[in-house]
């Protein structure tokens, strides 16, 4: 078959059947659509990160520390004399308006804290009101804050603030600042000062939760790698100093992109399976009505792989106009991203407009579209020439093993767009493994559903009730596929409906009556009886205090920490780098259960007691020896015991704790918890920050409230990429009504004829399509359930309660829009007159 013919076949079989491939495009048009957005917002968001990589970190290279910046990095300056240095340090801290004159502490809130030298930022430039250099707002006297403090204190730029043990004057606003992405989870407003200004406050004391930086600027990347290397060789006595490059500027942000992005791909992907289940059941539907012209084309000389040829061509051609739709709906949807997500993403990262995103998802939407189209293509091109004069001869059928390499065939290709869609095997894996055993379980429930209706309409009295069930279990009724289709998105929706609702259940609605409602950290243990004492004058209950140790893990069992650390995945090495906290008590907390060893004995010197989870991470068991550095001081400990931490009680809990006798004469700082009345706290907040600025409140009712904003709109993004799946089983639904609209009109005229009136029949529908919803609701219903249980008890390591009513909810839903999908897609035939039928019209 020559191309010209092929191209002519095409345009003459599409001209015939435009109102017939309408449920094909919206199919696929669906899932493509959902494709494009997720890639475009991780596309997008990841492209800011990488075009603002310098100004994110601030610098060239940077070295971070929880410590003062040693003095041995001062030698950079003779080292590398072309390279530019700045300093900044970074600490929570209360901001507090000054008392009255009469004594009364005025209003206060905690504010993220950045001191800076003259020379920062090296890279981009911070948006102030008034539009002056920084470094002339910012002397000794004088911060600049986000609009949002002044606002919440009630004051205006000029005004005067208390932060430490001094006084400052707004010299402006902050509007914008290099380096800060919105994470909607900050402490709270963002406050400008100089490095002098922070000696002024006093506020740089030992046992304060700071981050000292060093920022350097080279004048090429070449002497930036060798700053690099030279920092890294010369921190290798700093314990506490990691050294950053601008080309890793981010990287817990960037990794959250990239497994966020990966989740929602699999879930974009997951909405364009169902659509290609879709285009199979279009595609069957379609040639089956064309199997007599095929047998015509096969007498004109058309060969077998004539016909599969120009099959697949019609369907890669209006597949490729289905994900071109989709890719519309797709921008127009990127359009709309940042309004939903406000606060997640940075300020015009989005763009609508996503090439690669588009490409993505058209090329996705053309491989589904082909792969679940292939089998019944195949099967209609092998339709013998003796149709033409025997209407009842059907196209050979498979054999077994052409069947087995088929459905290989499109599992492996499902696997391949996987695995493009999550960049890991194993979870592509994981993925296609998951929705083989989904739809698995759905076609055997929906087939033996079929069966059963079938023979149980037989015995059923009302005579309406009798057809719609006897209608679901008729053969050709597309139930299998609807079922499956439509459970998925169940599955989806819900399951995002069920883990939320838990996590906030989780943190706030069941915040347990004994839980502290305020944190009060970096207690100095000289202040502990006057923070008390203030927290008593306010009627807090529960007060409890513990000492703090700072200190860093130097080995495990003997085995260095550098050692470990490479022999773990990046995810895996937090546990072993991040500053540790240790406390020591006479007995553990109450919510605290020892599942390994025993509690603290005399029987063993420096016994440490850790949280199980952490010291599965730590690769430490009961026996080990673990060593840190406690400001400079090596301290041995051997731990002791294993237990669980019941972290959602909100109690103040460790995951090192130490027995007395130890680590008493270590610096240290104080952690102090209490439950405060709710009228109570903003006063207490403003005591605090009068008597003792160095002091940070925490409070949780702010954290929860703040968590539960977050998680909200996280939730909405997931529920939308999520509702293109539960739409693609809609979409099947529809087509699979709109393959069978022939029959369903002889159907509806037969009721006619025998006396039903229209409401009659459109009662028969919504039993019908309800079925199928109902049967679509309990299977996503119980998919739902187990994978939000797993991901509740399993991932979060939280503790579960059924929600029944979400369940019933959804099946009843369902059930529901599926009966009134069904009737409005069969409004046509509904509107068939008796005699048209009768007369073959």
């Amino acid at each position: 078959m020559t191309l010209r013919l092929l191209v002519r076949l095409i345009v003459r079989e599409l001209r015939g059947t435009r109102a017939r491939i309408v449920p094909f495009l919206a199919s696929l048009a669906i899932g493509v659509a959902a494709v494009v957005l997720v890639a475009g917002l991780g596309d997008s968001v990841s492209r800011a990160i990488r075009m603002e990589a310098r100004p994110l970190l601030g610098a060239d290279v940077a070295a971070r520390s929880s410590q003062p910046i040693p003095a041995s990095f001062d030698a950079v300056a003779t080292a590398f004399p072309e390279v530019e240095r700045a300093d900044t340090v970074d600490l929570l801290t209360m901001v507090a308006v000054p008392p009255s004159a009469e004594g009364a502490p005025g209003r206060s809130l905690m504010a993220e804290l950045k001191a800076v030298s003259s020379e920062w930022p090296f890279y981009g430039a911070p948006t102030l009101e008034p539009a002056r250099p920084l470094a002339d707002l910012l002397d000794t006297e004088g911060v600049v804050v986000e609009p949002a403090l002044l606002e919440r204190l009630g004051l205006a730029s000029g005004a005067q603030v208390r932060i430490g043990g001094a006084t400052f004057t707004v010299r402006g606003l902050v509007v914008k600042e290099p380096g800060r992405l919105p994470s909607g989870m900050s402490a709270g407003p963002r406050v400008l000062m100089s490095l002098d200004g922070l000696a002024r406050a006093g506020l740089g004391a030992t046992g304060a939760r700071i981050t000292h930086r060093a920022l350097f600027r080279a004048p090429d990347e070449a002497r930036a790698a060798a700053l690099a290397g030279w920092l890294k060789d010369t921190a290798a006595d700093a314990t506490w100093t990691t050294i950053e490059t601008w080309s890793d500027a981010q990287p817990s942000t960037q990794r959250s992109i990239e497994r966020t992005s990966s989740y929602l791909g699999l879930v974009a992907l997951l909405s364009l399976v169902v659509g290609g289940v879709g285009v199979a059941q279009s595609t069957r539907a379609w040639m089956a009505r064309r199997l007599d012209a095929l047998a015509v084309q096969r007498c004109l000389g058309l060969t077998t792989g004539d016909l599969r040829t120009l099959a697949l061509a019609q369907t890669a051609v209006l597949a490729a106009v289905g994900s071109g739709v989709g890719a519309i709906v797709g921008v127009g949807a990127l359009a709309v991203a940042p309004l939903v997500l406000e606060g997640l993403l940075p300020a015009g990262a989005v763009q609508p407009w996503q090439p690669g995103a588009i490409a993505r998802g058209v090329v996705l939407g053309v491989g589904v579209a082909l792969l679940f189209a292939a089998r019944p293509l195949d099967q209609a091109s092998r339709v013998p020439p003796l149709r033409v004069l025997r209407r009842d001869v059907e196209p050979l059928p498979d054999p077994p093993l052409r069947a087995a390499i088929a459905g290989l065939a499109l599992g492996g290709g499902v696997y391949g767009l996987a695995w493009l869609q999550a960049r890991d095997p194993i979870v592509a894996g994981a993925f296609v493994g998951g929705l083989a055993a989904v739809a698995g379980l759905g076609v055997v429930i929906a087939s033996l559903a079929a069966r059963g209706l079938g023979r149980f309409a037989r015995g059923v009295r009302p005579w309406w009730l009798r057809h719609g069930l006897a209608s679901v279990g008729r053969p050709g009724a597309g139930l299998v596929p609807a079922v499956v289709s439509l459970a998925i998105g169940v599955v989806v929706v819900l399951t995002t409906v069920l883990v939320e609702g838990r996590i906030f259940a989780q943190i706030s609605e069941e915040f347990p009556a004994e839980a502290p409602s305020a944190f009060l950290v970096d207690v100095r243990p000289d202040q502990r009886e006057g923070v008390i004492r203030l927290l008593d004058g306010a009627g807090a209950t529960q007060v409890r205090w513990a000492p703090m140790v700072v200190a860093r893990l130097l080995s495990v069992d003997d085995r260095g920490v550098e050692a470990l650390v490479a022999e773990r995945g990046e995810g895996e090495r937090w546990s072993l780098t991040r500053e540790q906290r240790l406390s020591y008590m006479a007995a553990l907390p109450p919510d605290n259960v020892v599942v390994a060893g025993a509690s603290f004995s005399d029987s063993v010197p420096a016994e440490l007691s850790l949280e199980q989870r952490y010291a599965e991470s730590l690769g430490a068991t009961v026996g080990s020896r673990l060593r840190f550095d406690v400001q400079g001081v090596p301290i041995d400990f051997t731990v002791t015991s294993l237990r669980t931490v019941s972290w959602e009680s909100f109690n103040m809990n460790f995951f090192l704790v130490a027995e007395p006798g130890v680590l008493e004469a270590a610096p240290q700082s104080m952690l102090v918890t209490a439950q405060l009345p709710a009228e109570r706290e903003a006063g207490v907040q403003d005591q605090l920050a009068a008597a003792f600025p160095n002091v940070t409140l925490v409070s949780v009712r702010a954290a929860l409230t703040q968590a539960r904003g977050l998680l909200e709109r996280m939730a909405w993004g997931i529920r939308a990429v999520g509702a293109f799946t539960a739409l693609a089983g809609i979409a099947i639904l529809v087509s699979g009504v709109a393959a069978d609209a022939a029959r369903q009109g002889r159907k509806v005229a037969l009721y006619k004829t025998l006396g039903t009136t229209r409401a009659g029949v459109v009662g028969l529908f919504a039993i019908e399509y309800g079925i199928v919803g109902l049967l679509a609701g309990v299977l996503g219903a119980g998919g739902a359930w187990v994978a939000s249980y797993a991901v509740v008890t399993q991932l979060m390591r939280l503790g579960w309660r059924t929600d029944f009513l979400a369940l019933f909810l959804a099946v009843g839903l369902t059930a529901g829009l599926s009966a009134m999908v069904g009737v409005l897609a069969n409004t046509r035939a509904l509107r068939v007159r008796p005699a048209e039928v009768l007369r073959g019209e």
